[in-house]
C-alpha cells in the first residue's frame, strides 16, 4: 500500500469515526469476556482498553492514527496495545511492541515497523534486520538505546506474557479490542470499530460511574 492510498484511508475512516454515535449490539457488535484466567490490568478510576493488533495486520495500520486521535479526545480511559503472540510466533514483534512502549516512542516509529513489516517485506525478529531498520531510523530512535532495551530482563519476560493474555482472551483475528475487562469486540472495518469502542467506554464509564 503506497502513502496516499494510506493517506486516503485513515482520512476516511477518520471522518467516519467521529460523524455519529451508534447502536451496538451484544452477539453482534460485540460480546461479554467468559472463563478468563489471566486478566488484563486495571486502572482504578478509568476504563480499560486494551487493543490486540499485529505488526502483520494491514487493518491495524490503517487503524492506529484514528485510534491515537480518538484516545487522546478521551477521558479517564486507559490505552495498552498487545502484539499478539500465537504459538510462539511474533515473539520478536512483541519484543518490539514492549520496547516502543517503554521509550514512548510513539505511532510514527510504529507505522515504520508496520511498513518495513508489510511493504518492505522484512523479518524485524531477525537481529541484523532489525539493526538496518532502526539505523535508517535515527530520526525518530536511538538504536543504541533500543537494543539496550529490547534486551533487558524486563522485556524479555513479555512475549510469555503476551502470549498468556492472547490465549485467555482468546484472540483469534486482529485488531481485537477488550473494554473494561468486560467487553470483546467482534470483527468489524476500522471506522466501525472505533465507534464500538466508544460505546463501549461509555457502557462501562455508566456501570462503574465513571466520568
Amino acid at each position: 500500500m503506497n502513502k496516499l492510498t494510506f493517506a486516503l484511508l485513515s482520512s476516511l475512516i477518520m471522518s467516519s469515526v467521529f460523524a455519529k454515535d451508534i447502536q451496538i449490539k451484544q452477539g453482534t457488535d460485540y460480546n461479554l469476556v467468559s472463563g478468563v484466567t489471566k486478566a488484563l490490568p486495571a486502572t482504578p478510576g478509568k476504563v480499560n482498553v486494551t487493543e490486540f493488533y499485529s505488526y502483520a495486520c494491514i487493518h491495524c495500520s490503517i487503524l492506529e492514527p484514528t485510534l491515537d486521535q480518538w484516545y487522546a479526545g478521551t477521558k479517564n480511559v486507559q490505552l495498552n496495545r498487545i502484539q499478539v503472540v500465537w504459538e510462539n510466533n511474533f515473539t520478536g514483534y512483541a519484543k518490539i511492541n514492549a520496547t516502543a512502549q517503554m521509550l514512548n516512542l510513539g505511532t510514527k516509529f510504529s507505522q515504520q515497523v508496520f511498513n518495513a513489516t508489510m511493504t518492505q517485506r522484512k523479518n524485524l525478529e531477525d537481529p541484523a534486520q532489525l539493526q538496518s531498520f532502526l539505523d535508517a531510523n535515527k530520526t525518530l530512535v536511538d538504536p543504541k538505546k533500543f537494543m539496550a532495551t529490547y534486551n533487558s530482563f524486563a522485556i524479555s519476560t513479555k512475549p510469555q506474557e503476551y502470549a498468556q493474555y492472547t490465549q485467555a482472551y482468546n484472540i483469534t483475528g486482529t485488531p481485537t479490542f477488550i473494554i473494561g475487562n468486560k467487553y470483546v469486540t467482534t470483527p468489524a472495518q476500522p471506522a466501525q470499530l472505533i465507534q464500538v469502542v466508544q460505546a463501549l467506554v461509555d457502557k462501562v464509564k455508566t456501570e462503574q460511574k465513571i466520568k
